[in-house]
């Protein structure tokens, strides 16, 4: 049996108008009184959900500042750039209210703050040294699960890579899933972050550094994934489905805690990191075509995973991974995901560099369950020009 570790947070609670506990939540730990941070980005912020919570949070008696200007995807320097705005400015919690990006950013936030002379830079060279401010993160996607995570995935301007930090000192003490905060998630949101809790699962699933734990969580991650997926991607506001949708990129999170994503996510980094493709479409992209390249190294573990989604072979199919594959496939498509890297202006002569910045992310490529050599990867970069 596999030996494994996981971080969690303390406190999760899940369901709907689970982000009145916010309030409930500081008083427990700050008494009536403190300064609070509220990250969140400017789309988020035009729902209105992070102004609530503030002004509930005011109503209790803390101070707060809101801070809306989190990048998608964004740079080291950007948040470099945001602790040097706040760091004279004492906080006592930090709340993250957003997609992944919104997320990583505050728990970089919480130990930059504490660790006052660092940098994003110094903390990937040297690592995260102590625990930071407390933080609550309340995802209002379903993808990422960055929540429950010990990563903060950055990108690194100069050298157009995303790369990840990685630290249990970045696991975040509570967190609050209620999916009614996903509800106006746009379609194309839905279908690329929910590709991406999918991609966590899976890749998790397969990883040579699989377990018991993580395998309990991808299985049914995987299945509530299959089972609503779609039906968010066409009613976004089906409660339901979001409910499912937001337990399984948990679960995706939690799952990453203890595994490891693969060479999905590998190939996925020089994507965004050179030319910004979007990280749920990215990975998207690429799911499909590496589960084909391993799927003669994990038959048995695909085969489980079909039974656990109750899907069948076809005439023709040889086994049920077979079927698997072909049903992931077939999900990528129906969420009309785009399907090749020239839509977003890739041309053939810059595989070559793709593939040498690919085989750097030897921390996730190492986890894969067959080695892939640089005409591996070249090839599939290829296959979905």
């Amino acid at each position: 049996m596999q030996s494994f570790l996981f971080h969690s947070p303390m406190q999760v609670f899940f369901g709907k108008r689970e982000i009145a506990r916010i309030p409930e939540i500081l008083l427990r730990e700050q008494g009536n009184h403190g300064r609070v941070l509220l990250l969140t980005d400017t789309g988020v912020a035009a729902s209105g959900i992070p102004q609530r919570i503030v002004e509930q949070i005011k109503a209790c008696g803390f101070s707060t500042e809101l801070i809306d200007t989190v990048p998608r995807e964004p740079y080291s320097t950007d948040v470099d750039e945001l602790v040097d705005s706040v760091k004279n400015k004492k906080f006592d919690f930090i709340i993250g209210v957003g997609g992944g990006s919104v997320l990583d950013t505050a728990k970089l936030l919480s130990v930059l703050l504490v660790l006052k002379t660092a940098t994003v830079e110094s903390l990937l060279e040297k690592g995260v040294s102590e625990k930071g401010i407390p933080s609550i993160m309340v995802p209002t996607t379903a993808g990422t699960g960055s929540e429950a995570t010990p990563n903060a995935i950055i990108v690194l301007k100069d050298k157009q890579l995303k790369v990840g930090i990685v630290s249990p000192f970045l696991v975040p003490p509570y967190v609050v899933l209620d999916p009614e905060t996903t509800l106006g998630l746009p379609s194309s949101l839905t279908a690329a972050t929910g590709l991406d809790a999918l991609c966590h699962l899976l890749e998790c699933y397969i990883s040579k550094r699989a377990n018991p734990h993580s395998d309990l969580l991808a299985l049914e991650g995987t299945r509530l994934i299959f089972t609503s997926l779609h039906k968010a991607f066409i009613d976004g506001s089906d409660v339901e489905a979001r409910s499912n949708m937001l337990l399984a990129s948990f679960y995706g999170g939690l799952c990453i805690a203890s595994s490891s994503t693969t060479a999905v996510h590998a190939l996925s980094y020089p994507l965004g990191g050179a030319y910004r493709i979007p990280h749920g479409v990215a990975n998207a992209i690429l799911l499909a075509p590496i589960m084909e390249f391993n799927r003669d190294a994990v038959v048995e573990r695909l085969i489980q995973a079909a039974i656990r989604i109750g899907i069948s072979p076809k005439l023709g199919d040889s086994d049920l991974s077979i079927a698997f594959v072909r049903t992931v496939k077939e999900l990528v498509q129906s969420l009309k995901i785009p399907s090749r890297l020239s839509e977003f202006g890739i041309k053939k002569e810059n595989i070559p560099e793709l593939t040498e910045q690919a085989l750097k992310v030897s921390r996730l490529l190492s986890n894969n369950p067959k080695p892939m050599s640089y005409e591996d990867i070249k090839s599939i970069y290829e296959r979905i020009l």
